[in-house]
């Protein structure tokens, strides 16, 4: 099963019940809409002048993303050298997506959520939260790094999915998907 999407005020109620560094991946998540992995894997080097700056592992695209000054300031002020999220003591590399998915299952269960949530879902929750602020899904897109606005839509409109809703979710979203295809249509034609 898919992760569903997740309400931005659950992750406040989620986070107490979570181990503080799976916790601030996941706040990382929300800020910058960047997958798991690419949280996980990130080094003080990646955290420079208030944003995050990166190359997403799944597309070898390159990214800069803003992020609160408090949320800079916990990233810089990590302890050790290499990765902000590194594994346990005494193990090399960073911490895994699988140890947060755990500690986020755990969290959810004693926080009496009851949704099929994951890491994935802040990203959901990005996008969703992104589209309500800016109004345009090729903002989402843009910092979401997708090539194709329809997968964007699917994040985007997360939350009417959530509701029980995707047929309401394709009928917002289409509308914005005709406009980026006229626009990719006529980008084309003038090459």
């Amino acid at each position: 099963m898919k992760a569903q999407y997740l309400e931005l005020s659950n992750y406040n109620r989620l986070f107490p019940y979570m181990k503080y560094e799976n916790a601030l991946a996941l706040r990382v998540a929300l800020e910058t809409g960047l997958r798991i992995d690419d949280v996980l894997s990130l080094t003080k080097d990646n955290i420079v002048d208030g944003y995050v700056v990166t190359v997403a592992e799944k597309t070898d695209k390159k990214g800069k993303w803003k992020i609160s000054a408090h949320l800079y300031d916990e990233l810089k002020n990590r302890p050790g050298v290499g990765y902000i999220f590194p594994k346990r003591k005494g193990m090399s590399g960073h911490r895994t997506r699988q140890a947060v998915y755990v500690d986020m299952k755990r969290a959810l269960a004693r926080a009496d959520i009851e949704k099929n949530a994951s890491p994935h879902s802040a990203r959901k929750t990005f996008a969703v939260e992104l589209l309500k602020k800016t109004g345009d899904i090729k903002v989402v897109q843009k910092e979401l790094q997708h090539s194709d606005s329809a997968t964007t839509a699917l994040y985007a409109y997360a939350d009417h999915e959530a509701a029980g809703n995707c047929y309401g979710c394709f009928m917002a979203a289409l509308p914005q998907i005709a406009r980026a295809i006229a626009r990719a249509v006529i980008d084309e034609m003038s090459r």
